[in-house]
């Protein structure tokens, strides 16, 4: 009996910590297929949210190359209301696995947090790739608009407190939710310019943007409940027409991943200059740093392929340290 008093008084402390930096709460999954009109198929979406149970039964992603995260599905939420966090991690062809480390970090830390899967990147041909530009956003849109029918989170999603975080391609859709629009013209130049970094694999699949035709980019309808947004490094930012860039009310925290930083992720001036964004800079950490941590087993295999870039981290820190910048930085952010 003392045993069991002890560890209830224990995970009481973790479900009522005031860390900004411990976790608050443990986390917990729960997945509701939806049926998209745009995609004219059902998506999975994924609904990482804090708990006070603190057994773990599900494993999100399979732990080969990169560690998986122990969550738990359906577990009860915890008994209060929540923020909602709009997410979106990776670019065009990235895993879905990495999404878990950060979605599972804002779930400890009391948030609600909506994440759409997409396809993978093997149902991804190259001519369908930039369809994934307005698809994604819309993809949010519905993981939002389905969130008050998730029976786990029945009345603890405070709708009124909805933020977007978003990675490279994740990036470019939260600004697009918060009124950002692709120019036509500057997408079919961003090879020209070096401003896609989709490019070399759209060319070696004979694709040519130069030939992509405007109704692609049809407009997208904002997500007025975004009070603010976080993006990480994201894609595609000298592509936005500069008129509906100046459109956008809400604030922006541009965080930029800046060792040995690909050409391509280099925010573009226009966004610098916007009056509603604030600049953070992780010098120690690149895109790869946004990536899950890599496994013993996934280090020698990437090693191998010569691919070992995606599994060491740029400076004298681990990838443990810099997702703890990264969740810090979005943190401070979400809370300003």
């Amino acid at each position: 009996m003392k045993t069991k008093l002890v560890m209830s008084f224990a995970l009481a402390l973790l479900c009522f910590s005031a860390s900004a930096v411990e976790p608050k709460y443990h986390s917990s999954l729960t997945v509701k297929s939806v049926f998209s009109g745009d995609r004219n198929k059902p998506v999975d979406v994924y609904y990482w949210y804090p708990t006070c149970k603190e057994n773990t039964n599900f494993t999100f992603g399979n732990g080969n190359l990169f560690k998986a995260v122990e969550t738990q599905l359906d577990a009860p939420l915890a008994g209060e209301k929540f923020s909602v966090v709009l997410l979106s991690q990776g670019g065009t062809r990235s895993a879905f696995s990495h999404s878990g480390w950060i979605a599972s970090s804002l779930a400890q830390q009391g948030y609600i947090v909506v994440v759409p899967k997409p396809p993978a990147p093997n149902e991804i041909t190259p001519d369908k790739a930039v369809d994934e530009i307005t698809l994604r956003a819309s993809d949010l849109k519905l993981g939002l608009k389905t969130l008050n029918s998730v029976e786990a989170l029945s009345g603890g999603a405070d709708t009124d407190e909805v933020f977007g975080v978003g990675f490279f391609l994740g990036g470019t859709s939260m600004l697009m939710l918060s009124g950002a629009q692709i120019s036509p013209e500057k997408y079919r130049a961003s090879c020209d310019n070096k401003t896609n970094i989709d490019c070399r694999w759209l060319r070696n699949n004979n694709i040519d943007v130069a030939t992509i035709p405007d109704e692609k980019f049809r407009p997208l309808q904002t997500e007025n409940k975004l009070r603010s947004v976080v993006v990480i490094s994201p894609e595609l930012t000298a592509t936005f027409a500069a008129d509906t860039l100046t459109m956008i009310d809400n604030p922006i925290t541009l965080i930029t991943l800046s060792a040995n930083q690909h050409p391509e992720l280099v925010p573009a001036q226009s966004m610098i200059e916007l009056s509603s964004v604030t600049l953070k800079d992780i010098p120690g950490a690149n895109q790869f740093s946004a990536f899950s941590e890599c496994t013993e087993r996934g280090f020698s295999i990437l090693a191998s392929e010569g691919e070992k870039a995606l599994c060491q981290e740029p400076g004298q820190v681990s990838r443990v340290e810099n997702h703890q910048e990264i969740l810090d930085a979005i943190l401070t952010a979400l809370t300003r």
